[in-house]
């Protein structure tokens, strides 16, 4: 099949998500399309196979230059998610990368097809085009929560990120240039690497894993013709294994390690995240919830940061900055809620209910006072008269709220400090009301419903997984474990298409592909992938569970490699902590630049502000980490949400050690070292605060460990 389309530069850049065809599209990055008389773009198209090449040519027949902001093609392939159950056929632009002289991508759908994206010749930029939300106040609108397409930005106007082509910003007057772009259809996606190097002819990062522990050793892959390698700028060896290459590096320094690889004329690149400790990563957080202030606001996502604090005082008691935090949670709850546990304000906006009564679970199981679980009952009873629907569900409006955060887990968090203080009776009714929201999202089949404009979105598919894995993990009975358990792998199945697991990067590996939360919580637009966000961790705790409901070190590893993406968004040597890391390569952003002079971080603000709204600033950011706002800004501001990865470190990492035994007998060891003499294995836990051993061994040893050894 072969389809040719001669466009002089007249397209217009909006076109149906729907579309079958490729089409061409240039701007000037203010809104509106740029100025193209006298460009011509042709676009040829032919499929064999499973591979649809798609050759385009750029010629500047005029005589200035052509300098876009963006140009390049739009391709016809549908990602727009609106409607279940329809976007399980949808796919979503799941990893994007731009190297020197080549372009790799892959796009995923939840029913697990994928199309790789690949071209062997340089591609500037990439870009994402979102659907708009809505208006408030008008004429301002928020972002929406859709993909309309993705773009392959053949010319971008720098800056751009180091790695990507520099020279492709213009097309002289006259000057010609073309792209072969490849689409193929792949049947698995562990196949990705391999085909995409074989098909195109370029090097390509294979890491199972994007993290290691200081000391211990790190295996990454390479496909290609004849490779060399460095890390951390120093050259290691490469040997052929089968149809690929193996390298292996260790470092005793924590950090961010650079893999560069060339073969040939191309060059790619991937780096390796080597861990600071969890004890380490866990104090900073807790500095950085007292710097960046937690306000009492009309979203929790305000306050977020009081889970790291109590969950640190709990591990790390320190008097001095514990008991400031102590003291602003109760200004923030007393202007919060009243004393029969109603929220003064925003009552319809549940999770800041079942978020807080997590709070103070940790709170109380950090200082053992009864007045934070009697006041958890009161909210719970409180949150479940008026919320929980005949069918389980927790609802508020016409909305189910059961998947966004994450209701009956909080509440399962309350029952079992309920069941350790002997309240027998509070612990069973709270874990019945857990148990029946849980049953109605298992009978949803993937239906779910969230705040917000419905998509396949990826708080609501990841919060369904985690609170039916938690569930999994209490049955007795094996059957109904097994029913819970497979619900679970279900819909973390499709969740694969919403997450970085195959990007060379032990910065981002592990997060979750969100992208309208800056508008709301740093007060930036537009839309942009922020990955890894504190809502990533919701996959986090699933993969957490998933682990221990079937003992597949797969899901050990994407635990940990998150986890360490996660504790990355500080940074260690200054103690500033991150918002999130923003994975587009390039974005003319707006931000608020000054904090509202009519209110203080200690008066209670309501509503979400538009940036326009206020005084702004433009400039560009592109494939970087996005600073917090709440050190400075006074009124509602969600990026305290960043706190969700660090309550996630605290229940899967921060005290626990794993040993698993592979096929071929080896162990492979987290968060400690072994030492194996015979059939007696010794564990060294890599922290002091490491008191649990969890082991996944199929013949006999005799463990020893100086802690509680938990046998999977």
């Amino acid at each position: 099949m072969k389809r040719v389309f001669s466009i002089l530069i007249f397209v217009a850049t909006a076109f149906s998500s729907h579309a079958t065809e490729h089409r061409f599209y240039a701007d000037e990055g203010k809104g509106t399309d740029y100025s193209t008389q006298g460009v011509i773009c042709t676009i040829q198209s032919h499929t064999n196979d499973n591979v649809e090449t798609v050759t385009v040519t750029l010629k500047n027949c005029r005589h200035t230059p052509f300098q876009p902001y963006k140009a390049g093609i739009q391709l016809g392939i549908d990602t727009y998610m609106d409607r279940y159950p329809d976007w399980n056929n949808k796919y979503f632009p799941t990893l994007m990368v731009c190297e020197p002289r080549h372009f790799y991508g892959y796009l995923q759908s939840p029913s697990g097809k994928v199309k790789a994206v690949a071209s062997a010749d340089p591609i500037a930029s990439w870009s994402l085009e979102y659907n708009l939300g809505y208006q408030d106040p008008a004429p301002h609108w928020f972002m929406g929560h859709r993909i309309k397409s993705l773009r392959l930005d053949l010319l971008a106007a720098l800056p751009l990120p180091s790695h990507h082509p520099q020279n492709l910003w213009q097309l002289m007057p006259n000057e010609e240039r073309t792209w072969s772009i490849k689409i193929i259809d792949i049947g698995d996606s562990s196949d990705f690497e391999a085909v995409v190097s074989r098909e195109c002819n370029i090097p390509m990062l294979h890491m199972e894993t994007t993290s290691v522990s200081p000391d211990s050793e790190f295996i990454f892959e390479v496909y290609g013709v004849d490779p060399s390698a460095t890390v951390g700028g120093r050259p290691v060896s490469l040997k052929k294994t089968g149809n690929h290459w193996q390298a292996g590096f260790s470092a005793s320094v924590p950090g961010i390690y650079d893999i560069e690889v060339t073969d040939g004329d191309k060059t790619t690149h991937g780096n390796i995240n080597v861990r600071y400790p969890w004890h380490y990563t866990m104090k900073l957080a807790r500095n950085a919830a007292l710097r960046y202030k937690q306000k009492a606001t009309s979203h929790v996502e305000s306050w977020y940061g009081f889970h790291t604090a109590f969950l640190a005082a709990r591990y790390f008691p320190c008097d001095s900055i514990d008991r400031k935090l102590n003291e602003r949670f109760d200004r923030v709850f007393d202007c919060l809620f009243d004393s029969e546990g109603n929220q003064r304000k925003y009552e319809w906006r549940i999770q800041n209910v079942s978020s807080t009564i997590g709070m103070l679970v940790d709170r109380y199981e950090a200082y053992g006072n009864k007045t934070d679980l009697r006041r958890a009952r009161l909210l719970a009873d409180r949150f479940i008269s008026s919320y929980q629907q005949e069918n389980g569900a927790y609802k508020t409006g016409n909305t189910i709220y059961t998947s966004v955060i994450y209701p009956a887990k909080s509440i399962l968090e309350l029952a079992d400090a309920e069941w350790e203080a002997g309240l027998k009776a509070d612990a069973r009714r709270h874990e019945l009301s857990a148990k029946r929201a849980i049953d109605q999202l298992v009978e949803s089949q993937g239906d779910f419903n969230t705040e917000g404009e419905i998509t396949y979105e990826d708080g609501m598919v990841s919060c369904s997984a985690l609170q039916i894995g938690m569930l999994a993990l209490r049955q007795k009975d094996k059957t109904l474990r097994r029913h819970y358990t497979d619900a679970m792998l279900e819909i973390l199945k499709g969740h694969d298409c919403l997450t970085q697991l195959r990007v060379p990067d032990g910065r981002r590996r592990g997060g979750t592909m969100r992208y309208w939360e800056a508008q709301y919580d740093v007060h930036m637009l537009p839309n942009m992938i922020s990955s890894p966000h504190g809502w990533s961790a919701w996959r986090a705790y699933a993969t957490y569970y998933a682990y221990l409901l079937t003992g597949e070190e797969r899901w050990l590893k994407e635990t940990f490699d998150a986890a360490s993406s996660f504790a990355s968004l500080i940074d260690h040597k200054s103690g500033k902590l991150r918002w999130a890391f923003v994975v587009d390569p390039q974005l003319n952003v707006r931000q608020i630049a000054a904090p509202d002079s009519s209110f203080t971080a200690e008066t209670p603000s309501y509503g979400t502000p538009h940036p326009d709204v206020y005084g702004n600033l433009k400039f560009t950011i592109g494939e970087q980490y996005v600073d917090m706002i709440s050190d400075w800004q006074t009124i509602v501001s969600s990026d305290n949400d960043v706190h969700e990865v660090f309550k996630f470190i605290a229940e899967a990492v921060i005290d626990k050690a794993y040993i698993v035994e592979r096929a071929d007998g080896t162990l492979g060891c987290y968060n400690c070292k072994t030492e194996r003499n015979g059939k007696e294995l010794r564990v060294i836990a890599a922290e002091p605060q490491i008191c649990n051993l969890h082991v996944n061994l199929t013949n006999k040893y005799n463990v020893k460990f100086d802690g509680k050894i938990t046998r999977l």
